[in-house]
């Protein structure tokens, strides 16, 4: 889907409420990324007209957030988010208004937003609404709350890891008071569904881990991300020998990765030496999915197989077999980074020659079917399992035997 055929289509949606004579914008963050020439995949659009209004407007919307203000066209190449100027009610759960009151003035609307830099709207014309000096941020790189930065926080802690994000990704600094509020407000990031937070330190993971990591500590509130998260005392104990916090290298090492989640989450639990158990309850309590946690623990079972200079080529066959290909790649981009001066294309290029000659992935790669088994004279039952584990064994030590008659043949003699 074309960028540019979405930056048309939002404007057609905004023409189509002013052709009914209501007001409307492009809002938020699709007007701060026009301002940093940044790619654009989202545009919102902020308009005087009611939910109500916007539905009768136009043939196919969804109304996601009609209680809010907020309905989704849908038109040919994607959908909008339309919301109606408004003002929040009091916050009671630390995430949503109890109320929300629709108003018609724009800068009212534009005042309820968390950063300056997501508070500018721009009309059809070109003209910049900036009320809050959102333009002067950008242009002097800082991430500031819109009017009292505590009262922001205290409305939705979330937004406490929105601005770190925002500053690691755009590689801004926090505003003072800015940062002094989420230092001040960091205990409320407790009270927040882990699955927001979750999606908030991925955001962080797969763009800039090193400064996230750093701005987390910075403002004590990575306790709140990675349920007690262990601290070093270099003058005690020095894990890695560098004389560098951990923490430190985790981002370090992770910002050096491909945006590989699980190999960025895998580099960063590797640098902290957490033991096993602990990385259980740290994945268990940010509500990873079953296959992510899945992917980190086969990446880091790989990891402690030792350095893969070390691996006989029997040894990769089997890992690829028992670990998965994915696993075994994380590994090594692991070990480039972590031990060999970032030689990740050169450990790229190993993986996939030895992929390439990999003979076995699973039981489903053997030549022979448990049919063939059967009529070689194995009996029907945990027999046929049993040999085929044996036969798989057999390919991984000799990977040119893969063949028909080559099994049976040893199927044959293992019997006698």
């Amino acid at each position: 889907m074309e960028i540019q055929t979405l930056e048309q289509e939002a404007w057609q949606v905004v023409d189509k409420l002013e052709a009914a004579g209501y007001e409307a914008y492009l809002v938020g963050g699709c007007v701060r990324d026009q301002q940093l020439q940044r790619p654009i995949y989202d545009y919102d659009i902020t308009t005087s007209a009611l939910p109500d209004e916007v539905i009768a407007l136009f043939p196919h919307t969804v109304p996601t957030g009609i209680k809010h203000g907020t309905v989704k066209v849908i038109m040919e190449q994607g959908e909008y988010e339309v919301t109606t100027f408004r003002i929040d009610g009091e916050y009671i759960d630390g995430r949503r208004p109890a109320s929300v009151h629709f108003v018609r003035s724009l800068v009212e609307d534009l005042a309820r937003r968390d950063f300056t830099i997501n508070a500018m709207a721009m009309s059809r014309h070109g003209r910049l609404h900036d009320p809050f000096d959102g333009l002067r941020d950008l242009e002097q790189r800082i991430i500031c709350a819109v009017g009292d930065p505590v009262k922001r926080f205290e409305e939705d802690a979330l937004r406490i890891l929105r601005g770190i994000r925002f500053a690691a990704q755009l590689g801004f600094t926090l505003e003072e008071r800015t940062h002094a509020a989420i230092v001040y407000e960091a205990q409320e990031l407790g009270k927040i569904a882990r699955e927001r937070v979750r999606e908030e330190w991925h955001k962080m993971l797969l763009t800039a881990p090193d400064v996230a990591l750093d701005l987390l500590r910075q403002t004590e509130t990575l306790r709140y991300v990675i349920t007690r998260p262990p601290t070093f005392d270099l003058a005690v104990y020095d894990p890695w020998g560098y004389g560098i916090d951990p923490w430190q290298l985790a981002g370090t090492w992770a910002a050096r990765a491909p945006v590989d989640l699980a190999l960025r989450y895998a580099i960063v639990l590797r640098a902290i030496q957490l033991e096993e158990a602990r990385i259980d309850k740290v994945m268990s309590d940010l509500k990873l999915s079953g296959a992510l946690k899945s992917e980190i623990r086969r990446t880091l079972r790989v990891v402690q197989l030792g350095p893969p200079t070390e691996w006989r080529d029997r040894s990769w066959r089997q890992y690829f077999y028992q670990h998965g290909r994915d696993a075994v790649r994380r590994a090594c981009l692991l070990y480039a980074i972590l031990h060999d001066e970032g030689r990740l294309e050169a450990w790229e290029a190993e993986v996939e020659q030895r992929a390439a000659a990999q003979p076995l992935w699973s039981l489903q790669d053997l030549v022979v079917t448990g049919s063939d088994l059967i009529e070689a004279g194995l009996p029907e039952g945990p027999e046929i399992g049993r040999a085929n584990q044996w036969l798989a064994q057999w390919v991984l030590d000799h990977p040119e035997c893969n063949t028909r008659e080559a099994l049976l043949q040893k199927l044959s003699e293992r019997i006698e």
